[in-house]
């Protein structure tokens, strides 16, 4: 099956191999987010053995090396692009470095691409490339595009002048991946019931805006241009689809240790070890899939992870007889802890369990000590509708207000219990709510949490004029005889997992969840009829066709690890291909505490990603060759201990009135040095040598979309050239 980072991993390769100056030897510069995009999928040794001899960052200051030619892998952002103008003055008889090739990650936008192409710069560059690769790895089925703050501008009232960029930018960055993975897949989307206060309708119009992205995209690139939808499918979802994943303790190895334990952005973990003078010292270290064993058991039930643990290491014992003594079998962690300080041979084997020994210890301690047992079999309750018996709960109040009063119980625990048992009772009387804040003493600041539930579709309100809600639920709980349920702490599913499942199956509601398009359907459909969706006849309705292809999930407002979790264990027991992802992960802690501000926006503006820009003289270059015996060594510009995702969210450009940032711009089809991987672009030359940027296929898709800039072209290397579309 597909691995996005094994993907991603090789387009970044293969972009830098690609470019083989005459010294052999080249130079990287990465931005503050295409180091983490870098850093998300390759290893620093991976891009220093490509003839790398230095990979620096674009906003420190930088030794000048005229000697040497540069690879700038950029943001196509205005921060960057004027960073790699300063590389190279007009006021100066050479620039930072010989020559330039630029990729960019994502198309650039026309004014920035005049700019560029207007400036001293240009005639330094050798190399200007568009690789669509605007996101970041997670997990060899996850990605991400690390904005956490798009759960704000989504759904937060204050927002809603910065919602249509939002969206452009989401769909734009939805066509990198989709141009990695070199799909062209049809696009379905959550529609759910209307309502009055027509909320809820964002998977509707990022899918609408993704349809236009793509089908622009696919007509200005040579390598699929007269291509078909229907290579695989995207499901376009948001997070007002399924709250309560969110919200409800999950009991699993990884989703447990990140709701529970202070773990960086997914993948650092900071605890305190004694070492050898018998002192304690602080240990980090970094958990993603390169960790084996973790790889066994990061989906286990916490119960099942102490004895997978036990059992792993007993097998490691037997298969290396130099370790076996006489007490060679342990039975506890206790015990393995003990034997692996005996083996200073196998440090970094030694390193990996005693990691998860303690981080496995850890959340047992937190389960007990906190009451989560009990407690999760009444969040179980409110989240199933059923019992553990597969009854209707009737004492659930009853059975909620001991942990209310609890003062063990935490404050966070509470206000998740509360959360689920408004969501469950479909609302609750404004005296009633007031009531239970006060019993569990929760403050107004997390009331505020509860209420704001309500922009993301939840009816808090019971009574009054407006009534208690009598929708259907989008997916009443059906308990099935042969149903597993192994943990009486489990037994919610993720409505995620059941779209996904009943899509593969070919049950899904088409009304419920429509594609964009017509769905695609077996060969024997009449290959004539038009890919616009039209009215069709019962008798002409046929079943989707999703047998073999691949699956993209997109959850628009964060993805959580229960519901990556589910994507995992459907790719097993199905047999099929399926990647997931989302604006960014959350935990039931970042998730409430953005609920917390939703109303008003973040407490604190999130800091940009990439600096703003400053101008600052460049340093004096160095004169004369530099031969590979006096290259500098090999530098990552991140810290050892860091990986790809840590830091703060993407930075998104302010345009004029809320318009998106970085539109697409069309590339000429018909270079002849462009490379073979589907979704890269090269923008090429006239024969005076100056950077073209061709015209138009596409009409403007709206007068509004266009930046006031981006209206007029001065300068004679820049021609005038119709907006795109569906990019702009």
């Amino acid at each position: 099956m597909t691995s996005v980072t094994k993907v991603l991993h090789d387009r970044i390769l293969e972009s830098i191999d690609a470019i083989q100056p005459a010294e052999r030897y080249k130079i990287v510069v990465l931005d503050a987010k295409t180091n983490k995009i870098v850093l998300s999928a390759c290893k620093m040794f991976d891009i220093m053995d490509r003839n790398v001899t230095l990979v620096e960052m674009l906003e420190k200051q930088r030794q000048a090396y005229t000697s040497l030619e540069a690879v700038y892998l950029l943001t196509p952002c205005m921060e960057s692009v004027q960073r790699l103008m300063d590389d190279y003055p007009s006021d100066s008889p050479t620039g930072k470095y010989k020559a330039a090739h630029i990729l960019f990650t994502a198309p650039l936008e026309d004014r920035l691409f005049n700019s560029l192409t207007q400036s001293p710069v240009s005639k330094y560059i050798k190399t200007l490339k568009e690789l669509f690769i605007d996101f970041t790895a997670i997990e060899s089925r996850v990605f991400s595009f690390e904005s956490p703050s798009s759960f704000y501008t989504l759904y937060s009232p204050s927002k809603k002048a910065e919602l249509s960029a939002e969206m452009d930018s989401i769909a734009k960055q939805l066509v990198s991946v989709i141009a990695t993975m070199g799909d062209y897949p049809s696009i379905r989307y959550f529609r759910p019931p209307e309502t009055e206060d027509g909320k809820r309708t964002h998977s509707m119009k990022l899918a609408m805006l993704l349809q236009s992205e793509l089908e622009a995209y696919m007509r200005s690139n040579q390598d699929t241009a007269g291509r078909q939808q229907g290579q695989g499918t995207i499901l376009i979802l948001d997070r007002s689809i399924d709250v309560t994943a969110a919200i409800v303790h999950e009991f699993t190895y990884q989703a447990m240790a990140n709701d529970l334990l202070p773990i960086e952005d997914g993948t650092k973990y900071t605890y305190e070890v004694e070492n050898e003078r018998g002192e304690n010292e602080q240990l980090s270290v970094v958990i993603d899939e390169s960790d084996q064993v973790f790889m066994e058991i990061r989906h286990a039930h916490i119960v099942e992870t102490a004895s997978t643990l036990t059992s792993k290491f007993n097998k490691f014992v037997e298969e290396n007889e130099a370790l076996r003594g006489e007490k060679d079998k342990v039975a506890s962690l206790r015990n393995m802890k003990d034997q692996l300080a005996n083996l200073p041979q196998f440090q970094d084997l030694k390193g990996k369990y005693s990691t998860h020994i303690h981080m496995a210890k850890e959340c047992m301690k937190i389960f007990e000590k906190f009451k989560i047992n009990e407690l999760g079999l009444v969040e179980q309750q409110l989240a199933t509708g059923e019992t553990v018996d597969g009854h209707l709960p009737k004492q659930v109040l009853a059975e909620m207000a001991p942990f209310l009063d609890d003062p063990i119980v935490s404050t966070m625990d509470k206000i998740r219990l509360l959360m689920l048992y408004v969501i469950c009772r479909g609302g609750l009387r404004a005296d009633d709510r007031e009531q239970l804040y006060q019993h569990a003493k929760i403050s107004d600041g997390n009331a505020e949490a509860i209420r704001n539930l309500a922009l993301l579709g939840i009816n808090i309100e019971r009574g009054g004029a407006a009534g208690r809600s009598k929708k259907k639920p989008f997916y009443p709980r059906k308990r099935l005889e042969d149903e597993e349920q192994p943990y009486d702490l489990s037994r919610y599913i993720t409505k995620v997992k059941k779209v996904v499942e009943e899509h593969i199956n070919g049950t899904l509601d088409t009304t419920m969840y429509p594609y964009t398009t017509e769905a695609p359907v077996d060969s024997a459909t009449d290959s004539t009829k038009s890919l616009r969706k039209t009215a069709q006849t019962t008798w002409d309705k046929k079943k989707p066709s999703v047998k073999g292809s691949r699956l993209m999930v997109f959850i628009a407002g964060g993805v959580t690890y229960s519901e990556i979790r589910a994507m995992h264990e459907l790719c097993q027991s199905m047999g099929r291909d399926i990647i997931i992802g989302s604006t960014h992960i959350i935990t039931p802690r970042q998730f409430i505490y953005s609920l917390r501000h939703l109303a008003h926006g973040p407490a604190r503006p999130p800091l940009p990603l990439i600096p703003p820009y400053k101008s600052v003289r460049p340093p004096a270059s160095t004169n004369g060759p530099m031969p590979p015996s006096q290259r500098p060594p090999p530098h990552s510009p991140s810290h050892p201990s860091s990986r790809p995702g840590q830091g703060p969210p993407p930075p998104r450009p302010t345009y004029p009135q809320g318009q998106p940032s970085s539109p697409h711009r069309p590339v000429t089809p018909n270079y002849p040095g462009a490379p073979s991987s589907g979704g890269m672009r090269t923008i090429q030359k006239d024969a005076s040598g100056r950077f073209v940027a061709p015209s138009s296929p596409n009409p403007p898709r709206s007068p509004a979309h266009a930046p006031p800039q981006q209206q007029q072209y001065g300068g004679d290397q820049a021609p005038q050239k119709k907006k795109m579309f569906g990019f702009i």
